[in-house]
């Protein structure tokens, strides 16, 4: 009995070593200090207690790193920073690492599965964010975290009406920036632009001077006023944002989309240059290769689509799922056709009611010519009152190219608003081709 006993203490002794030397492993392991922001943002009140953060949660994980939570909040952090600096593949990695530990230590630990369906949101697996959001949901009713992630989730995967009950609840819950930015978003999608912005405002004000959750508010309300035409207004308020956060490269962007709606091409690629320097975005490199094709420039925008496509590849190897993105630029700038027209397909069986979706998969099957499949694609993505200037855009020469000229003439006029002189490219082409069409209409007369 002794010996029974004894064997025991000893397997029970091994175990909790065991248990001791794993977590002492984990917690060797380094875990990355911040990285020096760039300009005066690295002095920056914000990028200080950031810091301040980061070390203590460290020290914590050393001193318990049984506890889940310590896990958890250091990848919040690194998460946040991922926005600020746009610095996804260090940092957004390292969160992973971060929340996959805690929920090794406990399973259902809330925080830690809402904090890995925003990761799942951030790389675009849509599914596997709904599935923590709708546990969530079920398991803790009165979470608004749970009901942001459904209201984006349902959003992406088309699931629009769930996605309005969701923003709903997530509005009756927690009336703040997050609440009112997505009921928006979801306002914007239905065509209640007004309304939309109106919803955004009221984001703005519930976010903090200066800090970068309302500064991104501020950019997506001046882009709403771009989308009605509105360009000086749009221009008040991306310069405002540098007058909050001067270093915010998306105000750049923004500064950058008004000025090529005014056809100042210099200066608008002067923006440009400033928000790439300032935050390593590919998005801006692929505005910058659209003005480049605006500008003419051939040599350059090839060189940057070259960049974009890399780009995007090295994301796909790091986790993310791009093929929307990858073809949606591609076919726009008639580069790797067969290669998006996959992707695209790819991507309309996984989320096929989602009406950019749908669209961009539409304009894949127009550029690889296969005009039998694409009529009802089309048709649709445009029973969706959201519209806005580009679809309308692809629908009309998709529509066109259908010999239906009533339809592509209406669609191709709609999306001539104000707005879309941003893209200039397709703006010059839908203007050509509403001339062409009506001249080919009264020959036929």
């Amino acid at each position: 009995m002794k010996k029974q006993i004894l064997i025991g203490v000893l397997v029970a002794t091994l175990f909790v070593v065991g248990i001791l030397v794993y977590n002492n492993f984990f917690v060797s392991e380094k875990i990355p200090a911040l990285i020096p922001r760039t300009n005066d943002s690295n002095v920056s009140a914000e990028y200080l207690n950031a810091q301040r953060t980061v070390d203590y949660y460290r020290e914590q994980i050393r001193k318990n790193p049984g506890d889940p939570k310590n896990y958890v909040e250091l990848a919040q952090v690194f998460l946040q920073e991922a926005r600020v600096t746009g610095k996804d593949h260090e940092y957004v990695l390292n969160a992973i690492k971060l929340v996959d530990r805690a929920l090794e230590l406990d399973e259902t630990n809330l925080e830690a599965k809402l904090t890995k369906a925003n990761i799942f949101l951030t790389q675009h697996k849509f599914e596997e964010a709904k599935k923590i959001g709708e546990w969530a949901a079920k398991k803790y009713p009165y979470s608004s975290s749970a009901y942001a992630i459904l209201t984006d989730t349902y959003v992406e995967l088309g699931e629009y009406e769930k996605a309005v009950k969701a923003s709903d609840k997530l509005l009756s819950i927690k009336p703040d920036l997050r609440s009112y930015s997505r009921a928006s978003y979801i306002r914007e999608l239905h065509g209640q632009k007004e309304s939309a912005i109106s919803a955004m405002r009221l984001a703005c004000d519930a976010g903090v001077t200066g800090q970068e959750n309302r500064a991104w508010t501020l950019y997506n309300l001046g882009n709403l006023y771009l989308q009605i035409g509105k360009i000086d207004t749009a221009a008040f308020i991306f310069n405002g944002i540098l007058q909050e956060r001067p270093s915010y490269a998306f105000a750049h962007a923004g500064l950058s989309k008004v000025m090529t709606a005014r056809k100042n091409y210099s200066l608008a690629l002067e923006h440009l240059i400033k928000a790439f320097e300032l935050m390593p975005e590919h998005s801006f490199i692929e505005q910058k290769a659209d003005l480049y094709l605006a500008m003419g420039n051939k040599e350059a925008e090839k060189k940057l689509v070259n960049e974009v496509i890399v780009s995007l590849k090295v994301d796909e190897e790091n986790g993310w799922n791009i093929d929307l993105e990858f073809a949606r630029f591609c076919l726009n700038h008639n580069v790797n056709i067969k290669e998006a027209f996959v992707r695209a397909e790819r991507e309309y069986k996984r989320r096929g009611n989602n009406v950019e979706v749908k669209t961009i998969y539409a304009w894949s099957l127009y550029k690889m010519n296969d005009l039998n499949k694409v009529a009802k694609i089309i048709d649709g993505a445009v029973k969706f009152d959201s519209l806005n200037p580009l679809t309308r855009y692809y629908a009309g020469v998709i529509y066109s190219a259908l010999g239906r000229n009533d339809f592509a003439i209406r669609h191709l006029e709609k999306s001539l608003t104000k707005g879309f002189a941003c893209n200039p490219v397709f703006y010059a082409v839908a203007q050509q081709r509403v001339g062409t069409l009506k001249n080919k209409l009264v020959a036929s007369r």
